[in-house]
Order: C-alpha cells, then sequence, then structure tokens
C-alpha cells in the first residue's frame, strides 16, 4: 500500500513538471511581448534572448537582408558654396 502511494506522488510530481515548463514559456513571451512594447534597451544584452534582427526604420524605408550597413553623413552646404552631391566620389 504504501509503495503505490509513493508511485502515484511520483506520477503527479512527473505531471507537474511538463505543466510546470508550459506555465514558465507562457511567461517568458508574456514578459517578452511587454519588453518589446516598451522599448526595452535591456533585450540587447539579455542573456535568454537571441537578437537576429534590428527594425528601426524610418516610414517608406525597404529592408535589404544581409546588407552592409554604411553611415553617410547628411549633406550640408560647404564653405566655398558647392554642393557634396555634386562631388566626384574618387577612390
Amino acid at each position: 500500500m504504501m509503495v503505490r502511494t509513493l508511485l502515484w506522488f511520483f506520477a503527479i510530481g512527473l505531471s507537474l513538471v511538463p505543466l510546470w515548463i508550459l506555465w514558465r514559456a507562457g511567461q517568458k513571451a508574456a514578459t517578452l511581448d511587454f519588453r518589446l512594447s516598451q522599448n526595452d534597451a535591456s533585450l540587447l544584452d539579455d542573456g535568454g534572448v537571441i537578437v537576429t534582427q534590428i527594425t528601426g526604420l524610418p516610414p517608406d524605408a525597404r529592408i535589404i537582408p544581409n546588407a552592409n550597413v554604411v553611415i553617410v553623413p547628411s549633406p550640408s552646404p560647404q564653405a566655398n558654396g558647392a554642393n557634396p552631391e555634386s562631388l566626384a566620389y574618387v577612390k
């Protein structure tokens, strides 16, 4: 009789483990959604989150996968009045 009771407790304990895992995954997903909606910058350093793409773009911008990012200074008039767009690019 005692062995049977112990086996029941063991079976119930084993049944609770997957339920706990599913509950924990749901909590993590809900927390992640909340942190994303709040633009939480600490997500970038969080060990439990893998960031594969960051898309904070202005309107009408296009996403090009695997493109190299090049930062270009904004055009400003030169002291001599020349326009940067009209200057020739020499490599």
